[in-house]
């Protein structure tokens, strides 16, 4: 181990390369906590609480939860930041319904290629479906191959602007931390919604020309957002997954079929200007680690730990530790959210006990932990990490 005194931006960088740190770097996933507790999850709050507990502050930058995405994406969020005023040409029909507990958002789309339909229902906060319910789709977007042409065009034009504030932001954030921009439109995040979730599994089997067709056009808009941000200079990127793991219903043949091209493209593209790629996903991952590593992806994160997830954070060091960096392997739900400062004490010493020297990975929980979780938790969370580094 080194002497202390790394800032939290050089800590970070060094788990992520493998390189000796004075104690592993401690980045939580904060953000349903922030928006519980302060109402707003952007990347000023992110930036405020993480260093309030003495967290290493990796801040997420560009996130659909707070409408701060390089480009509107309507396909995942009916009421996306740009209010359908960043087309260029398409006509757009939308209504809403207010009820009680949820709206319901009912929209036509002409586009020179035909017009497309569909209804999503959107749970409010805390009525029954959590503290951020995501959109649900009642009516997809894309219904067959004819819908395809159309679909292209409701991925709008990039904000002007909006790399200029990502520089400006991340210099005024300096050595306090890293910040790295999260690219969530995606087919491993938010590209399939087009589909719905129940097509978007079933095409896999009943209509496999459909689902790459959609997914080619969802990968095009996320490469070309990933490669404006890089050749603004930004160098640090998160790119989730979650959509398409074991944990949903993929097969390991459909990840090889149909996702791991896609993300090569992307850490293949990243990579190309000298950037970090970090890979998330928060259900069960252990048997896509090798396919991940081989990738050469620089960071592995979510690895929640069993019972929940199947990931052991020590026993995937000591297998691939020396080609990829990890980060997570704490329970967010039981430890955090339903625990107590002592399940925090000892879980994160079993944890540090794993994982040897520490190099290479970054403490964090295999998902984000509600507002319930105790502010203790958090205190002793950061208090264990740093003794362990004395």
């Amino acid at each position: 181990m080194m002497e202390a005194g790394m800032t939290p931006k050089q800590r970070i960088l060094a788990a992520y390369l493998r390189q000796d740190i004075d104690r592993p770097p401690v980045c939580p996933n904060l953000v349903r906590w922030i928006r519980g507790n302060y109402g707003c999850a952007c990347e000023m709050h992110q930036l405020r609480v993480m260093e309030e507990f003495g967290f290493d502050p990796l801040i997420v930058y560009g996130a659909y939860y707070n409408n701060n995405s390089i480009s509107s994406d309507y396909v995942y969020q009916p009421a996306a930041a740009g209010g359908y005023r960043d087309f260029p040409n398409v006509n757009v029909d939308h209504r809403i319904e207010n009820h009680d507990d949820r709206t319901i958002h009912i929209r036509r789309f002409e586009t020179p290629d035909g017009v497309l339909t569909d209804r999503v229902i959107w749970p409010r906060p805390d009525m029954g479906y959590g503290d951020g319910p995501n959109p649900h789709r009642d009516e997809p977007l894309v219904k067959s191959m004819d819908d395809v042409p159309a679909l292209k065009h409701i991925y709008p034009r990039s904000r002007k602007g909006f790399t200029e504030d990502l520089r400006m932001f991340t210099k005024m954030v300096g050595e306090r931390g890293v910040v790295e921009y999260l690219e969530s439109s995606n087919a491993g995040a938010w590209g399939m919604e087009s589909l719905g979730p129940d097509k978007m599994l079933t095409s896999a089997v009943e209509d496999k020309e459909l689902l790459h067709a959609v997914l080619r056009v969802c990968q095009d808009q996320h490469i070309r957002n990933l490669k404006e941000i890089l050749e603004s200079g930004h160098k640090n990127f998160l790119v989730s997954w979650f959509q398409c793991g074991p944990s949903v219903g993929w097969s390991p043949d459909n990840i090889r079929e149909f996702f791991v091209p896609l993300m090569r493209e992307g850490v293949e593209l990243v990579h190309s200007y000298g950037g970090t790629y970090r890979w998330f996903d928060d259900g069960k991952m252990k048997d896509l680690i090798p396919e991940l590593v081989e990738l050469g992806v620089d960071v592995i994160c979510g690895l929640q730990p069993p019972p929940v997830g199947d990931c052991v954070l020590g026993d995937l060091k000591s297998q691939y530790g020396r080609k990829v960096s990890f980060m997570g392997g704490l329970d967010g739900i039981y430890d955090f959210e339903f625990g107590s400062p002592q399940k925090v004490r000892t879980a994160v010493e079993k944890l540090l006990a794993e994982i040897g020297d520490g190099r290479g990975v970054i403490i964090s929980t295999g998902e984000g932990f509600g507002p319930e979780t105790l502010p203790k938790c958090l205190h002793e969370w950061v208090q264990a990490v740093r003794r362990f580094g004395k």
